[in-house]
């Protein structure tokens, strides 16, 4: 039960009310979320609100403002609040993201009711039941009797009774280990907002080509068989439709790629995505990556379109250990090779802006570790060919074009230290020589002494607490295998602020006017889709928006480099190559069709 004190500390920081609240809908993929009922229990009056949503309209009992929402996943609630047009909440307090700063990197499972048996709390519906009634609730919308109507709204009354519970046991564990009530809760509603604003870019989804992207599927079988002939040319590693392990490892061989290769435990050469991305800078890899992607699909993945022919998919922001972005690979095109990116396409009266922070992580590194000689770096025009020049590497008329290959190693060195690369590993990933790969991994680790020795401190400072922790409170607790994965605890700090900036630049563009325009967050990049009128202006504010968001987060901004993409979405370099070919193949597939109609 919730206490005096409590709601005194709560009410003293502006809430009139905290509404624990739960949907039950139907979703379908690519399709926003169709509510079928709510429950809602004010944890200060004890009064719960039941609503049965199907074809009805729906007002919100309190002032959304004035209110702390709390949920379980709050994607789920705020997507369905979106869908009945109730304002977005900006005070959200979501119990999955709390447990998992709570035990994020200790152990698996956020789903409500292993999370609730975590606490002890009992009497919570079982995983089998809970299926059970999510299946019918989505085999049956909207078809459902008055008994089912009774059955359903009890269901998700027990779900909110069981996350007040979750929600004050979690404050319990929370003030004991901090007694700054203010402080857990501004970290709650931090990371529970941006968790509730994901809803809307899923809401928003992303336009695309759809009429050729429909075209393409209904082309796929042969577009894959065209594209296996091709791959065969360059590897040879198919026999007719089936991947052959034995050519594989003699094309590795051949590549004098087999030593470095990674293996499986029986001694195979791995093929997951992880292994490929790692050597996708030799060109014949990077073909096979990106070719296997489209050979090993059973449809054109990379998209998942709506009944209005947006594309939409989970964000599944803190899917990572960092806290960044985990976004699947068949339903996004930015999990997807970036030549699957080239489907997007604004409307008639739209341009998409893509809004990338420029050299992100070098900014964060630099602006925490205070490091002179990176902080001069990432001032200049160019950070890795600013480091290149530092160590005498090149002359000082160097440019990007006139010495790519010299900046781009300098790139990769110069990334590699935020998660402790070798020589030797370091080796690996260039394609150089030993010898070489020591004297530029020396050379990095020279101009940057400042910064080597305050991670060193960062490590040292987290393994006394136990966790790593950014300014917004997002954690990764320690446990057995980063003590033996020490390249995690160096990249760790700096993928987990990238991550805060990356929130707090969302947030504070939707709420500088453009929350029914931003389409997706990436990595370290925003994508908008923005009326063609006005658009320098827009343009220009937004740029402004992330940079300012930036220096909140890490006391410095980073600029912000913008693509404005007035029809399809266009690929520079090799994956603009790679989907004129794909492309090609589709042209061809379409052209066999014709003729055999």
């Amino acid at each position: 039960m919730i206490t005096k004190l409590l709601i005194k500390l709560l009410k003293a920081l502006g809430f009139e009310h905290v509404d624990v609240l739960d949907f039950e809908y139907k979703q379908t993929d690519g399709n926003p979320p169709k509510p079928v009922c709510v429950v809602i229990k004010d944890l200060f009056t004890g009064i719960t609100t039941k609503e049965w949503l199907v074809n009805k309209k729906f007002k919100y009992p309190h002032p959304v403002q004035k209110t702390l929402f709390v949920c379980h996943w709050a994607v789920a609630e705020v997507s369905c609040l979106i869908e009945l047009g109730i304002e977005k909440p900006r005070a959200v307090f979501d119990t999955f993201i709390e447990e998992k700063k709570m035990f994020n990197g200790i152990t698996t499972g956020f789903g409500l009711v292993d999370v609730c048996e975590r606490h002890g709390i009992k009497g919570v519906m079982s995983h089998e039941k809970k299926e059970m009634w999510r299946k019918y609730i989505m085999d049956n919308y909207p078809n459902y009797t008055k008994e089912d109507e009774a059955g359903i709204i009890n269901y998700c009354e027990e779900d909110v009774i069981t996350t007040e519970k979750l929600f004050l046991s979690q404050l319990d564990k929370l003030t004991k280990k901090d007694k700054n009530f203010n402080r857990i809760i501004s970290q709650a509603c931090f990371h529970g907002k941006a968790m509730g604003y994901c809803a809307q870019v899923e809401a928003n989804g992303i336009h695309i080509d759809h009429k050729l992207f429909k075209d393409f599927r209904a082309n796929f079988e042969k577009i894959k068989k065209l594209e296996i002939e091709e791959i065969n040319k360059l590897c040879n590693v198919f026999d007719g439709d089936t991947f052959n392990q034995k050519k594989f490892e003699e094309f590795l061989k051949k590549e004098q790629l087999y030593k470095r290769w990674p293996k499986t435990p029986t001694g195979k050469p791995k093929t997951d995505d992880r292994t490929f991305y790692r050597f996708q800078h030799i060109p014949k890899i990077f073909a096979l990556k990106n070719s296997l992607f489209i050979i090993n699909s059973q449809k054109l993945k990379g998209y998942q379109l709506g009944e209005d022919n947006r594309s939409r998919s989970r964000l599944n922001m803190f899917g990572q250990l960092t806290g960044r972005t985990n976004v699947s690979t068949a339903t996004n095109p930015f999990g997807a090779p970036r030549m699957m990116r080239t489907m997007i396409h604004p409307d008639e009266d739209s341009a998409y802006g893509y809004f990338d922070f420029k050299a992100q992580e070098p900014n964060v590194m630099a602006a925490l570790s205070q490091d002179k000689n990176m902080l001069a770096a990432v001032d200049s025009p160019d950070p890795y060919l600013y480091v290149a020049k530092f160590v005498k590497a090149v002359p000082e008329y160097a440019t990007k074009k006139s010495h790519p290959v010299e900046r781009e190693r300098y790139k990769v060195s110069y990334l590699a230290i935020a998660y402790d690369q070798t020589p030797y590993g370091l080796s690996a990933k260039l394609g150089v020589s030993l010898a070489k790969a020591t004297f530029i991994h020396s050379n990095i680790l020279n101009a940057f002494k400042d910064y080597k020795f305050w991670i060193k401190g960062v490590k040292v400072n987290a393994g006394r607490r136990g966790f790593f922790e950014t300014k917004y409170g997002w954690k990764y607790h320690l446990n057995d295998e980063s003590k033996v994965n020490p390249k995690r605890l160096s990249n760790y700090p700096i993928q987990a602020n990238g991550g805060e900036v990356l929130r707090m630049a969302m947030i504070d563009v939707m709420e500088g006017g453009f929350d029914k325009n931003l389409s997706m967050i990436i990595h370290d990049a925003l994508l908008l889709h923005i009326p063609r009128k006005n658009l320098a202006a827009s343009v220009r504010k937004i740029k402004s928006l992330m940079e300012k968001a930036a220096e909140k987060v890490i006391g410095r901004k980073i600029s912000v480099d913008t693509k404005i993409i007035r029809k399809h979405f266009y690929q520079e370099d090799e994956h603009q190559k790679r989907w004129d070919m794909l492309y090609g193949k589709y042209l061809k597939a379409k052209e066999c069709t014709n003729i055999g109609q």
